[in-house]
Parts: C-alpha cells; structure tokens; sequence
C-alpha cells in the first residue's frame, strides 16, 4: 500500500554508487545477515540488504514464541507521517500490540542494521522497507534461517541446536572422510562414488528421519563413499528440489534444521560423505519476495527470476550466495557442495567468488560444478596467481563493477572449482544405449580422455526426470524394439514420451510376471492405450530378449563410469537396478486455483514432461522401490557387479586416479578400450558396445605389448552374464595370442603380468 502523506517530496537522496562503505568480508560480516539470534542475552541483531535507496526499514517481532502469523499481509501496519524538513516517520505502529517493531539504522549502501533487540528463539520476525517511492514492502528474511511458511513471517533461528556425535569425522581423524587436497592432481577426490540421493523419494513420509533406513541400505551395500541430496532448500512442498526459494532455509516438508543435522550426522558414522547440492541459478516462482525486498533479481529465466550477480548494486547480491555456500557448509558440516547448472548464473565472478570464499573459510570442503558448457576447463583450473583472500575478493568486485558501471566486459579466468559435471561422457555413453545403429566411438575415446578429473555418471535426476521418468534400462527398451517409431504423436517430444510411456509399462510387465499371463489380444489392447500405433504389434519374447540386453547395456553403462579414474556418481537405486520412475514433482501454493482455471503454465508443463508433476500425484510414482519384481535375481546379480567393480577399483590406484596410456577403438565390431597405468602396473579396459558374441575369436592389430590376464568379466554368469570369460584359460593373453572371450554389452578388465 502507499503511504498517506500531506506533503511532497522535494529532495530525493543521491547515491553515489561508486562510494562503498567499509564493509569486510571476515567470518563475523559473514555470520551477520538476517536475524542473528544471541542465547545468551535473548536477544537478536537484524541486517539486511535493501534498495539503496529506501528511506526506512523496520523490523517487526511477535513477542510470544508461540504467535503464528501466517502471510505477511496478515497483520498490516499503520504508517504514520508527520511533515518535516525532508521526509520522516513519527512513528509505526502495528494494529495490535502483540508485536514491536524496531527501526534499523540506515549503514548505507542499501545496508541497514540494528542489536541487541529482545527476542525468542523461534519468534517471528518480517521487515517494513519505507521504498524512495513511499511504497510499503512487507517481506520475509532473504537470509531466513528458519521459514515453516514460504510466504510468511519469517522464524528466528537458534543454531545451538544440535550435538554432533562424530566428531572424528568433523576434525578429519576418520580416514573414511573425503578431504579436498589441493596440492593433489585429482585433490583428494579419486575415491569419490557417489548416490545421488532425493529425501521426498526414500520413504512414503519423505523426511530427513525416515531416509536413515536407506543411508543404512547404502553403508550396507559398501559402494557409494559419499551420498549427494537433491536441494532441500525451502519451497512450498515436497518435491525433487530445484524451485527453492529460501535460500538458506530447509524445507520444513522434509523436517528440522535439527533433523537435517542429525542425518548428515548418522551418514557420518556410517562412512558416507555427504554433499549437499545448491542453486545458484534462479529463484522459485512460488513465494520469491526478493525483488521486493532489495535489487536482487534481475530478470526471469525458464526457472524463476534471475539473480542481479553483474548489475547495479551487485556485491550484496554475490554476497548473499556465496553467503549460502558458506552456510551450508559451516552449519550442517556437509563435506561437499554441488553447484546446480552453474552457467545459467550467467557470472563467472560468482562462481569464483564462491569457491574463493569456501576455500578460505571451509578449506577441506570440495566443490562440484554443474556447468555444462561443453566441460570448459577453467571451470576446474585453479589461479596460478599468489593473492591474499581479501585482494582476490576486491579483484572480483572491480570486475564485475567494470561491468555494472563502465559497461566494459572482463573475464575473472580461472575458477578452480575442485570437479565439474562431465556431460561429454554422459551424451557419449549414452549414444550407444539409446541408438541401434551406433558406431561413434570417437565420441567415447574422446570424453574418456578428458574426464579423469570430472565427475562421471551415466544418468542424473535430470536425464531420468526431464525425460518422460524412466531409468536407463527402459531408456535402452525404446531403442531395443524401436518403439520411437512405433507408438503415436505428431511431434517428436509427444512421439518420445510415449514410447518411454510405453518402454516403463512393458518393464513393470516383465518384473511382475503378468506379461506371461497375457493374452496377445490383452497384450495390445493395454499397449495401444498406451500409445502404441494401431497398426503395430509386439511379440512377447521379442519384448524379453530386449529387456535382457536392456540390462547389459545398464550394466556396462555404469560399468564404463566405474572404471575411468577420477570421482564417479550413481542415481539412487541404480547399484540394484530399481527400475522405478522418478519424475519432476512438485506443488505450489496456488496449484489448486490454477488447475482450475485451466492455467496455461500449468498445461504447458504438463505436455513438456508428459505426465502429471502434482506432488500427490508424480511423488508415489517414484518412489524408490516402487517396482516389486516378482524375481529379484537380476538386482541381486546388478548388485554383485558394481560391488565387485567398485571393491576392484577401491583396492587399484590405476583405476582410481591412474593416468590413460591409450586407447583402442575397432569401428567394425563397436568395441573399445582404454589403457590405465599408475607407477609400474597396467590395465585395460574392453568395453564390448556391439551385439555380436566373439568365442575365443575376438582380437584387435593395435593390441598392447606384454602379457595379461582377466580379473573381472561384466559377462560371468554370476552377473548374469552368459559365462563367456578368459579367467579359465591355459596360457595368458598377449598381441600375438589374444583369441578372446566377449559377449554383447560386456566390459572386461585385463590386468598387464
């Protein structure tokens, strides 16, 4: 609302944007944003980030603990101005008097602050911001540590509470911890193999306390040696994560801030590394008040609106995320931070900014990168330069202001986060499971060269999700039995869908044992309500046998990211082939009215997906373990795979952090290699993407020198494979006597004798 005033305006305030004040960035200016809330004296210090411009900021308190205010315009307050020689308020005051409001002083530079205020731990607080323009603003805490209401009155926050148990872990005297090594060439995080795990997808209650059982299932296993959370930045639902907007609040869906502790505590003491994945990119589109708060956005993307990292008034903005990254880190002793879609940020100079003030502030923490610009390698190239913190902080500010201000592009150079995302090895390995005809194996050699220090994984949540909610076997199925051409649609996303639709339904067919109890008639009826063409027809054992290759192609898929050096990541379920969807969900605060009237948006993203995102809807479909198989066998034989792979890989530097020595690509039988050596050892790595068995025949002209031997065939019977191995031979293998074993979508590993 406007303010009633009696007078005008005569004399607006300049600023002069190039006069900052003295700000620091120490640990002190760090922790001093929002609500910092004192135990000892109950009381809490107040600091935001406003329009530089604004000529009054109040902050309002509930004085009882237990008052619940609900939407900020709940509670409206009366402002009352009396004329003076400029402009100023007598004073505010609210309808009730179950609240008191404060006046925060005015520090400049869109800065405002005020101590020592009386307070209780989880009372609720909301700043008044007086704009140049006499409007009223009534917003949340964009530093809200605690927000039960993503429209609402913001909490204060008490961070004593809670004990940590493992304080080996937390003081680095646990050796199972993953500490991030500069001085080394992969810096610490060659044993990096990681789940990427979804809370709201563990268990039906979707809770920090209820996904403890799965950490239990993941320590059990013994592969992964970290797991990654989906964002469990706050928003209005349960959902997959990347619509926060409380940036440094947990979504209260999912429980406490307390609770959140203690499971990164209780992974902790099981031997996980636990990440914690941010978003820096863009706002939600439910519940942003921040551009009514300050100059923190700047535009909307595809996501939500844009952050102002490189506009007028950007410092406190690139403060406010790096702020995140180091809340995130100190608060819940994460040992790593994922940084989601890193170039949409469209800021170089705050990514550097981040990793600059993470590597001076949480040293051991690493820092991974979702850029995918084509693995740009200054992504992960440190500074060569010698500077102080503060000199490589006023470094960035200058370039960026050389933007803001002069206009004049400038370009911050290296960055140094400690890995990065490898999407090249993603799209390459996935080329050959998703088309019949692949031969591009130069796509392969290429990505495997280049990605020891990158992350490596087959598929994330996003190809799984964003792709109609199926898992990289049913993914293999469309291809498999040319479903693409086969089922109906008019354009090639709607034609897509639907034979993923399709791929998934004949998946839960097989698993459950009713595609044996199918008549053909029954079989084609369900399949064309599916989306399969009238004219089309599927032959039950034509469906098996494609399953079954389906599953080799998984295996050697995530079989190929095990045995390339460097970290590697696994979507949650993939080690035991769980072949339940996971689908983008979520619900927002007006979802209700919008389906109601038929929301254009709402359609849209409906027809992009392909199926329903409503949380109460996409939610159960991915559940983890939705899918009970009627024979579990092949999870079992998925599991004993990468057990023994990744025990393999544990236990051999060369696949962990080995150098590649070569590489072997046979076009004609769609097979390829690569040479691994660390100090005096050597391996190889066959990966066998061709469908023809090769029975003691298989050889290639450019065959390494020297003699070996097999130690592990992805083939073996105990896998599932088909028994065709060279563990059991008289003589060893050699260039002049290789005569191999090697079955379709197989990968073996020779070791050099």
């Amino acid at each position: 609302m406007k303010i009633s005033t009696e007078y005008t305006i005569s004399n607006r305030r300049a600023v002069n944007y190039n006069k900052r004040p003295s700000f620091k960035r120490n640990w002190a200016e760090h922790a001093s944003w929002g609500a910092k809330y004192i135990k000892e004296t109950g009381k809490a210090d107040f600091k935001l980030f406003t329009f530089p411009d604004a000529k009054k900021v109040f902050v309002e308190i509930g004085k009882k603990a237990e008052n619940k205010f609900g939407n900020l315009w709940e509670k409206i307050v009366k402002i009352m101005a009396i004329q003076g020689a400029a402009f100023s308020i007598d004073q505010v005051i609210a309808e009730n008097d179950d609240t008191s409001i404060h006046e925060l002083e005015n520090k400049g530079d869109g800065i405002f602050e005020t101590r020592d205020i009386p307070a209780e731990e989880n009372s609720q607080y909301r700043f008044v911001i007086i704009t140049n323009d006499n409007q009223v603003n009534l917003v949340k805490d964009p530093y809200s540590k605690q927000q039960p209401n993503i429209k609402g009155w913001s909490e204060i926050y008490n961070p004593d509470n809670y004990e940590w148990k493992n304080t080996d872990w937390l003081e680095g005297k646990d050796t199972r911890r993953i500490i991030r090594k500069p001085e080394e060439s992969l810096r610490g995080l060659e044993n990096l193999i990681i789940e990427e795990i979804n809370i709201p997808t563990l268990s039906e209650e979707g809770t920090f306390n209820k996904a403890k059982a799965h950490i239990d299932k993941i320590a059990e296993r013994g592969i992964a040696t970290a797991i990654e959370l989906l964002p469990v930045e706050n928003t209005f639902s349960k959902q997959w994560g990347y619509d926060g907007v409380d940036k440094f609040a947990v979504n209260t869906n999912l429980g406490t801030a307390a609770e959140l502790k203690d499971l990164i505590d209780y992974a902790h003491g099981k031997g996980l590394n636990v990440i914690m994945d941010m978003v820096p990119n863009h706002m939600g589109t439910d519940g942003d008040f921040l551009s009514k708060t300050g100059p923190y956005e700047n535009g909307s993307g595809d996501f939500g609106s844009l952050f102002n990292y490189e506009g007028i008034h950007n410092r406190y903005v690139r403060d406010f995320m790096a702020n995140a990254a180091l809340w995130w880190a100190n608060e819940f002793k994460v040992d790593g931070l994922r940084l989601d879609m890193t170039k949409l940020c469209d800021s170089d100079y705050l990514l550097k900014q981040i990793v600059a003030e993470v590597n001076e502030h949480n040293p051991k923490i690493f820092l991974i990168a979702e850029d995918g610009k084509d693995n740009r390698e200054k992504i992960t190239q440190y500074n060569k330069f010698e500077m102080t913190h503060d000199n490589e902080l006023a470094m960035i500010d200058q370039g960026v202001d050389n933007i803001a201000y002069r206009r004049f592009n400038s370009d911050p150079g290296e960055i140094g986060f400690d890995t990065e995302w490898d999407f090249n090895l993603m799209h390459a390995i996935k080329e050959p499971l998703s088309d019949p005809n692949f031969f591009n194996l130069d796509a392969i050699d290429s990505a495997i060269w280049n990605s020891k220090y990158r992350t490596k994984f087959a598929l994330s949540h996003d190809e799984i999700g964003n792709y109609d909610g199926t898992r990289l076997a049913a993914k293999a199925m469309v291809s498999e039995l040319d479903l693409f051409s086969k089922v109906k649609g008019t354009e090639v996303g709607e034609k897509g869908q639907n034979a993923g639709k399709l791929a998934q339904w004949l998946v839960e067919k097989i698993l459950s044992g009713e595609l044996d109890e199918m008549s053909m008639e029954e079989l084609h009826r369900q399949a064309k309500e599916i989306g399969l063409k009238d004219n089309e027809h599927l032959a039950p054992k034509k469906i098996k046998t494609a399953f079954e290759t389906s599953k080799a192609k998984q295996k050697l898929c995530l079989g190929t990211i095990m045995t390339i050096p460097g970290p590697k990541m696994y979507f949650q379920g993939d080690d035991v082939m769980d072949l339940s969807t996971f689908k983008f969900f979520r619900e927002l605060s007006d979802e209700k009215e919008k389906r109601a009237i038929n929301d254009p948006d709402t359609l849209k993203l409906y027809k992009q997906k392909g199926y329903d995102t409503l949380e109460s809807v996409a939610r159960p479909q991915s559940m983890l373990g939705r899918i009970k198989p009627k024979d579990t066998a092949f999870m079992q034989e998925s599991y004993d795979y990468i057990k023994d792979l990744t025990d393999l890989v544990k236990k051999t530097p060369a696949l962990q952090k080995g150098e590649i020595k070569g590489t072997i690509k046979d076009y004609i039988h769609k097979v390829h290699a690569h040479i691994l050596s660390d100090g005096n050892e050597e391996y190889m790595v066959v990966k066998n993407f061709g469908q023809r068995f090769h029975s003691k025949e298989y050889g290639v002209s450019n065959f390494p020198d020297g003699e070996w031997i097999e130690i592990f065939n992805g083939d073996d019977k105990k896998y599932g494979g088909s028994g065709y191995i060279n563990s059991d031979r008289d003589t060893n293998i050699s260039k002049n006597n290789q005569n191999l074993n090697l079955a379709p979508n197989s990968l073996l590993i020779l070791k050099k004798v």
